[in-house]
Parts: structure tokens; C-alpha cells; sequence
């Protein structure tokens, strides 16, 4: 493997000089050799930059910056070093060392054998200073930076490890010189603790944590890029025209298949009896109801049609539906936001401190874009992603995308069984990749094959549905319904 070979004495550098005229060697820079091919050089001085810090500044501390990320910026890496003035050094064209006069005993930490970095509380201080932005590679962060790492070292330690930072800034900025940066970040500090006035922050994150709103920071990065990738979509209107038979039909597919895929499996022939003769099903009284309860909410044309005009709105609306349709699980607190964190297999839904908050900062997307399918999209994802609630996420995810669709005057959809893969493969791909095409274009084909059902009619539509497979497991049907579902495929990018 290539590596960086520095000289120790004046018997090794002519012997590293004879290696460099035999092509053995390459010389980097006065004392400093490599074995490596020319191609592979810029490679190993980024990845190895802190043994040449360590060769020319044994003492020196990784600082600013360079000791978030510990890797070079630009070709730019900050040090502070035990000198008088600053100085820069340049190894060749591939690295710059910025070296920066100061302490180099106080608030360090390894990171590497031998290397030492400035650690948390000092990095924050140091990253509070005065930086030209005009340059590279700035050797500070800045202040927003610090806010949300003071955020993020909140969400994951608690209260008591930004007072620690606080008193250990106390007890070591007079020794660092650092006097204005320690008051900078103790108004920081306050304010995001609530015991200061919040004036002083900037970014939303650290308010809305001052305010005990926090959010997902994460996650809002996620649904914005939904929004983005939304507004490019040229989607199909897909009108309905209200009908009492045919919204009942409808209604009753929606509920069936909405429960199959979260596990409440009948037989269609005894949803039938649940639904319309309100027959309970071999003693499985929650279950049931489940099926039962979600045909009362997404059959009531009313409901159907109310879309949120405010936060406040969209957290009644989901507790309010959310309520209705777990009302037979008591155990899984009916309209009660969780208070313990969820998942599904790798994925860590919001966390229950932050879901309020994550909801008013996604809002503003949601009403950003067009009514009708982008919307419908959006809320469904969104309600996915926060899991507010400790069961019934996936059916009121559904409920309110619907209710969007229903709103712009659009038929619903529906999700069958077969279908089933594809929808949560979409969810995955967007959760964990930030690619939304599989799951705009799930939704995008079920709202053209929805629209394509006679609905009037219910052995009508049953037989449709079942003549397309649209009842069976995915291995099961899935090629008969995708031939049938790649009729109304629209052309989506592939972002």
C-alpha cells in the first residue's frame, strides 16, 4: 500500500534523494516522500494530510474547522501550532497547511495515534471566530454551524451536556484568548436552554428548539426534495363525478386493501359481511372494526373533503381520523400522539419530541404545492415519514392522501394487494436514497388505473379487480396487474 515517508536525518534524505533519481521515489516536498504512482498522490495526501501535520508540527492541534470534518477543504486544512505569527504552508499544489498561532494544551482530544484535535467545546469557540469567506476554504464555520451542532448535541446527550460545554468554556477561554467567543456561545447556549432571550439565534432549528419545537432537521432536508422533485411532475387529471353507488364501491376497496396491506387480512367475501351486513368476523372483534372503521371515515364524502388550512388544522385532522379508526385498540392510545420512538426494520421514524415541531416546519411545503396529486403525495410521505402515532400510520397516511385527491375533485386511490411491493419499495428508496420516482410513479399509475374502474356497479368492480389480479399477493399477480397498470404510466424524471 502507498504511503508518505518522511526523512529523520541527513543519511535518509540521500538516501530518499538517490531513490527519487533511481524512480523509486517521488519527492512531495523538502522531507517528504512517497512510494506512490503520480495518479495516486492527491488521493493519499487527502487521506493521510494528518502525518505530514504530525511530521512538520508534532505538537500542533488540529483546530476550526479542519477539527469537524478531519479531512482537508478544498486542499486547505487550519492548525494551531506553537508559534508567533500565522503562517501558511504549501506541500506542493495538493495541500495547503493554514498554521494558526495558540495553545496547544488545553481542550485537545486524539483522533489518531500521535494526533491531537481541538475537541467539542473547543471546536465551538473556535468556530465562533471571525473568518474572510473570501478565501478556499474559511477556517471557521460560523455561527449558524454552531447553532445547530449545539442543537444536535442537545437532541442526543440532553440539557446537561451543553451545560458541561458551557462551564468547560468557563474554565479554559482565558488560557485560548477566546473571551468574545465564550460570551458568543454562552448567549448561545442560553437561549437554546430557554434561559436567554432567543433574539440571538438565527436559524430555525435552534428557535424552533428554544421554543420547544423541535424538529427534524433530517427530515425536512428529505421533504423539500419531494416538494422540488413534485413541482417537476406534469401529472394527469384524473376527475371524479360524485355518485352514491360508486363512491360506496370505491369506498369499500379503499378500506379493504388499505388493512390487507397492514396485515388485517379477510377474504373480500368476508369484508363483505364486516362492511355491509356489520357481521363480526370468527370472534376477531379488533380487526373487524378495523376494516369497518376505515370505510365509515373514507365513505363519508364530508370528511373526505376537508383538507388542513393550518398546522394546527392538519394535527386535529390526524388525531381526530386517527381516533375514529383505532378506536377498537385502546392499547394503542386512539388519537394520542406517541411518546415512544418507532421504526420499521432500519428505519427510525421522527422522534415523539420532535414530531410537532417537524409537522409545522413541513407545512409550508405541503401548501406549496398544487392541490390535487403533488399534494396528495406529499401528505401521504409525510404522515409516513413522521409516524406520529403508535399503530395505524400507514391507513391514515393513505386517509389523508385521498382526502387531497377527494379536495381538488380528483377519484381516489387505491392501493390492492398486489401492488403492495411496490409501495413500500417506493417509501424505502425515498426514506433512505432521497429518490422519489418509485413511489410518485406508484401512486401516478394507481390513480389512472382507479379511475379506470366502473365503480357503479360492485360485481362489476369486483370482477374488474379480480380479473386484473388486483386481490393477490404481489409474487402472485404482480405481471398481470402491471400490464394492466402500464396504460396510464405518465413520463416522470428520474430524479
Amino acid at each position: 500500500m502507498s504511503q508518505l515517508i518522511f526523512v529523520q536525518d541527513t543519511s535518509e534524505a540521500k538516501k530518499f534523494s538517490k531513490a527519487v533519481a533511481q524512480g523509486k521515489l517521488k519527492r512531495i516536498r523538502q522531507g517528504i516522500y512517497t512510494d506512490a504512482a503520480w495518479e495516486d498522490i492527491p488521493k493519499l495526501l487527502h487521506n493521510k494530510w494528518y502525518q505530514i501535520i504530525g511530521y512538520l508540527y508534532p505538537s500542533a492541534v488540529v483546530s476550526h474547522a479542519t477539527a469537524v470534518s478531519l479531512l482537508p477543504e478544498n486542499k486547505v486544512v487550519y492548525i494551531t501550532a506553537p508559534v508567533k505569527i500565522r503562517k501558511k504552508i504549501q506541500i506542493s499544489d495538493l495541500l495547503t497547511v493554514e498554521v494558526l498561532p495558540g495553545d496547544v494544551e488545553h481542550l485537545k482530544e486524539p483522533f489518531q495515534p500521535n494526533s491531537f484535535r481541538s475537541s467539542p467545546t473547543r471546536y465551538l469557540l473556535e468556530n465562533l471566530q471571525i473568518s474572510h469567506k473570501d478565501v478556499a476554504a474559511p477556517k471557521s464555520l460560523g455561527k449558524d454551524w454552531v447553532e445547530q451542532e449545539l442543537c444536535r448535541l442537545l437532541e442526543r446527550y440532553g440539557e446537561r451536556e451543553l451545560n458541561r460545554i458551557r462551564e468547560e468554556a468557563l474554565a479554559n477561554f482565558s488560557v485560548l484568548k477566546m473571551e468574545k467567543e465564550f460570551q458568543a456561545l454562552e448567549r448561545l447556549i442560553g437561549a437554546i436552554l430557554s434561559t436567554q432571550p432567543i433574539e440571538v439565534l438565527s436559524t430555525e432549528r435552534a428557535i424552533a428548539v428554544a421554543k420547544k419545537e423541535p424538529f427534524d432537521p433530517n427530515r425536512i432536508e428529505i421533504f423539500e426534495c419531494l416538494a422540488k422533485y413534485l413541482r417537476q411532475c406534469e401529472f394527469v387529471s384524473r376527475p371524479y363525478q360524485y355518485n352514491s353507488s360508486s363512491w360506496r364501491n370505491l369506498s369499500f376497496f379503499e378500506s379493504y386493501f388499505s388493512n390487507y396491506i397492514e396485515g388485517t387480512e379477510f377474504e373480500i367475501e368476508e369484508a363483505e359481511q364486516i362492511v355491509f351486513e356489520k357481521h363480526e368476523i370468527n370472534n376477531r372483534h379488533q380487526d373487524s372494526h378495523d376494516v369497518l372503521a376505515v370505510f365509515d371515515v373514507v365513505q363519508d364524502y364530508t370528511e373526505m373533503s376537508t383538507t388542513p388550512k393550518s398546522v394546527e388544522e392538519l394535527l386535529a385532522l390526524l388525531t381526530q381520523r386517527h381516533s375514529l379508526i383505532m378506536n377498537a385498540r385502546p392499547e394503542k392510545r386512539p388519537g394520542q400522539l406517541k411518546i415512544k420512538s418507532n421504526k420499521a426494520g432500519d428505519t427510525v421514524f421522527v422522534a415523539p419530541d420532535q414530531i410537532e415541531g417537524t409537522f409545522a416546519q413541513a407545512f409550508p411545503i405541503y401548501q406549496s404545492l398544487p392541490e390535487g396529486l403533488a399534494r396528495a403525495i406529499f401528505i401521504q410521505f409525510l404522515v409516513t415519514e413522521c409516524h406520529p402515532f403508535d399503530d395505524g400510520n400507514g391507513r391514515l397516511a393513505r386517509i389523508m392522501m385521498n382526502a387531497e385527491l377527494v379536495s381538488a375533485e380528483e377519484v381516489k386511490i387505491i392501493v390492492p394487494t398486489v401492488h403492495r411491493d411496490s409501495y413500500l419499495n417506493g417509501l424505502r428508496d425515498a426514506t433512505r436514497n432521497n429518490k422519489f420516482r418509485t413511489i410518485t410513479k406508484v401512486f401516478s399509475d394507481l390513480h389512472g388505473y382507479t379511475h379506470s374502474v366502473e365503480w357503479v356497479d360492485y360485481s362489476e368492480a369486483r370482477t374488474t379487480l379480480e380479473s386484473h389480479f388486483a386481490h393477490k399477493l404481489p409474487d402472485q399477480g404482480v405481471a398481470v396487474f402491471n400490464r394492466e397498470i402500464s396504460k396510464y404510466r405518465v413520463a416522470l424524471s428520474a430524479g
